[in-house]
């Protein structure tokens, strides 16, 4: 007997919260009998502007009556207009674009750039640091220039390419903005990349929004770019989840006094559609080489038709400053609701991205999240938990939210957060499904199943 739709879809990606839905509008999804959803994740951060936004979808129908696909080798109108945009409007004096189909592709397009950039191999990433799930394909492909500034087998090395992690201060914590402190630690770490082939790039994300939100102060950035670029090293800020506007700003150039070398877009650039880009000065992204970085759909015009709408409406309804008064909403009615209920602690909030910590006696408490996310669901609004004890709720709405959509969203988190505050509420949240007519996610994932969707 063959399986059914819903139970024929690997296990690894079939974990879904909430039900099935068919259409979408704003931050709201419905389902086929026409039921409405508040999407608190925002397609896992990708629809800064809300689902089904009219200028993106006009923009790719129209697209897709006269050209759908070109491949690699082949350009379009639409893949020049992106490419425009983006060096228009990004922080690069002589800017090139490197387009990719996904941030996991960009990630791994900005490191080759690096190796080819500055001849070193290593690379130095973060605690915490969340850049995509992709692995090991190039290792299995036989062609040896492709694999060139890959970090395998470059220059004769053999194995994985190398890679330290250093710490980062935990913005939860006391001492989140010590300088002096976080500089001796990076600095240990730039010495284990410098004794493994050199560092050829630094990899940061400017806030850690997968495990919770965890923003990194512009000093610690600028001394980030500092040490990096005194070993010889690119700095690459990984802007997947915060570019263009998300996090209040369009690029997190503006913050420092050193410009990353490197900045890698996703997610806001396609508001929903598979599009990613590595931007950079021109002598810099010009280091790789030609064909040693393509993919059969970088640029698909459909995609960068997208984007340019994107960009457009990103610019023309300051997108980013929409986030900052969201972001400012949140934090006011987030910590008045903190206030009521004590185990709710860390509120943070960057742009239209916000996230707060679930506590009991003195612990990070991932079953108190999980009654948060769960509680959430069932007044349909979904939320995405995680962070690095299990203990976050993550909240991430479309930036553009009107007055309705955000007296939903807050009125839900409230509560959310009331029915946690029930212990009897919440017994047997570990095995009950959360909804009685059968949808995919049950409790045993648990409705603060991290995203992992990122890049």
């Amino acid at each position: 007997m063959k399986s059914s739709a819903a139970s024929a879809e690997a296990r690894s990606t079939g974990s879904a919260l909430g039900p099935e839905f068919s259409s979408g509008n704003g931050p709201w999804l419905y389902t086929e009998d026409g039921t409405a959803w508040f999407d608190g994740t925002a397609g896992s951060g990708a629809a800064t502007l809300g689902h089904q936004h009219p200028d993106v979808t006009a923009a790719v129908t129209a697209q897709a009556a006269r050209l759908t696909h070109t491949g690699c080798k082949l350009t379009s109108d639409a893949r020049r207009r992106m490419i425009e945009r983006i060096c228009a409007l990004s922080p690069y004096e002589e800017p090139a674009v490197l387009p990719t189909a996904t941030g996991s592709e960009a990630v791994e397009s900005a490191l080759k750039i690096a190796r080819a950039a500055t001849g070193h191999r290593a690379v130095v990433g973060f605690r915490y640091g969340f850049h995509g799930k992709t692995a090991g394909a190039l290792a299995l492909t036989w062609r040896a220039e492709f694999k060139t500034y890959s970090g395998f087998g470059d220059d004769g090395a053999e194995g994985s390419p190398p890679v330290v992690v250093a710490e980062l201060p935990d913005p939860r914590q006391p001492g989140a903005d010590d300088v002096a402190g976080f500089a001796a630690g990076l600095s240990a770490a730039l010495d284990a990349a410098d004794r493994q082939g050199g560092t050829a790039a630094v990899v940061l994300e400017p806030v850690q929004v997968t495990e919770g939100v965890l923003d990194v102060p512009p000093a610690l950035l600028d001394e980030i770019a500092r040490q990096a670029h005194a070993r010889g090293a690119l700095l690459v800020l990984d802007e997947i989840y915060t570019g263009l506007g998300r996090a209040g700003r369009l690029f997190t150039a503006e913050l420092m006094t050193e410009k990353p070398d490197l900045t890698l877009l996703g997610k806001t650039l396609g508001n929903g559609f598979p599009v990613g880009a590595v931007v950079g000065e021109r002598a810099v992204l010009d280091a790789l080489p030609p064909g040693v970085q393509t993919s059969t759909f970088s640029g698909h015009p459909v995609s960068c038709a997208a984007a340019e709408a994107v960009l457009d409406i990103v610019v023309r309804d300051d997108v980013a400053g929409r986030a900052r008064e969201l972001g400012e909403r949140l934090r006011v009615d987030l910590a008045a609701l903190a206030a009521r209920h004590p185990w709710m602690r860390a509120v943070r909030t960057t742009g239209a991205l916000a996230a707060f910590d679930c506590v009991r006696d003195g612990r990070p408490d991932p079953e108190l999240a999980r009654a948060v996310t769960g509680g959430a669901l069932r007044a349909r609004l979904l939320l995405f938990g995680g962070g690095p004890e299990g203990a976050t709720v993550k909240i991430v709405p479309p930036a553009l939210l009107d007055e309705d959509g955000y007296r939903f969203l807050i009125e839900g988190i409230g509560a959310a957060v009331a029915e946690a505050a029930r212990p009897d509420e919440r017994a047997g949240t570990a095995t009950r499904a959360v909804r009685d007519d059968g949808a995919r996610h049950v409790a045993l994932y648990g409705a603060s199943l991290p995203e992992g969707g990122g890049s």
